[in-house]
């Protein structure tokens, strides 16, 4: 039997260390999880720049050598591999592996790269019925390595209240700055400049592990997004636990564009992701 050079390459990475072939594929791993109902994949995931499994990061996809990186992959592709790890979708990141966020994505040297040039028409149930190529020389230095954000969670639900951080880009912040969103009503809504304390910035921050903030404006450019805030007048005097302890409007009363969504700026380390306690926790300890 005649097999194509990605049929070959794939059974190439997936040899064991003792040469022994393994005898399930790709397709067969998420028809698996598809029928039992799994809301993740065993064969991709991101990696964000702690080492911990994220739904932004370092795209990785599974081999019998270690998960290896994506060298180049189409903006279908990241929809296709989001929704096989349970999110409703994703984005393919515009910025380098090696400066995303200021932090270095990119696979380590020497570490394997699955695929390059991965390209998915969308409608795809997994990355093994997308098309690639084998990675070449330029491919292993890892400078192309593909970075993927997931959005819209279908494992969990986040509360009421729950506030994350989006950057110009749409992808969640990495250095603590860009457009805080707070989950009202199953949806994510922006923040309204308008009415905004000084202590507003403050208790959005802390509210996801910050120590505080470092400033705060009016969005501009790619930074405001294409959703009009459903929040406005938040005026928190500092004290508050969250966004939505503090005097605001809401729904009907808010008239503000995306064009005055409030930025951010936080100080120190925190959760911008926006996901429930209990699944952050459980994700940073993996």
């Amino acid at each position: 039997m005649t097999r194509t050079n990605r049929e070959v390459h794939l059974l190439e990475v997936r040899r064991d260390q003792c040469g022994n072939m393994i005898s399930f594929t790709f397709h067969l791993l998420f028809l698996l999880a598809f029928w039992t109902g799994a809301q993740c994949s065993a064969d991709v995931h991101l990696i964000d720049a702690a080492g911990a499994l994220s739904n932004v990061g370092l795209l990785q996809v599974k081999t019998d050598v270690g998960f290896g990186s994506v060298c180049g992959a189409n903006a279908a592709a990241a929809d296709v591999i989001c929704r096989s790890m349970g999110f409703a979708g994703g984005a393919i990141a515009s910025s380098p592996c090696g400066f995303y966020g200021g932090a270095d994505l990119c696979g380590a040297a020497g570490s394997p790269v699955a695929m390059a040039d991965l390209k998915c028409s969308g409608a795809e149930w997994s990355v093994e019925e997308c098309a690639w190529s084998m990675p070449d020389d330029a491919c292993m230095g890892h400078a192309h390595d593909t970075v993927v954000y997931c959005t819209g969670s279908a494992r969990a639900s986040a509360p009421q209240g729950a506030v994350r951080l989006i950057a110009p880009d749409g992808s969640p912040s990495i250095d603590g700055a860009g457009r805080p969103e707070i989950f009202m009503d199953n949806s994510w809504s922006p923040i309204c400049s308008s009415g905004v304390s000084s202590g507003t910035a403050g208790v959005i921050c802390k509210s996801i592990g910050f120590s505080g903030s470092s400033g705060s404006a009016k969005c501009s450019g790619g930074g405001c997004g294409d959703v009009a805030p459903a929040v406005s007048e938040l005026s928190c005097s500092g004290a508050e636990s969250g966004p939505l302890a503090c005097p605001h409007e809401a729904g009907d009363d808010v008239f503000c564009a995306p064009s005055e969504s409030l930025v951010v700026t936080c100080a120190g380390d925190g959760e911008t992701q926006g996901r429930p306690a209990k699944e952050s926790a459980l994700q940073l300890s993996m």
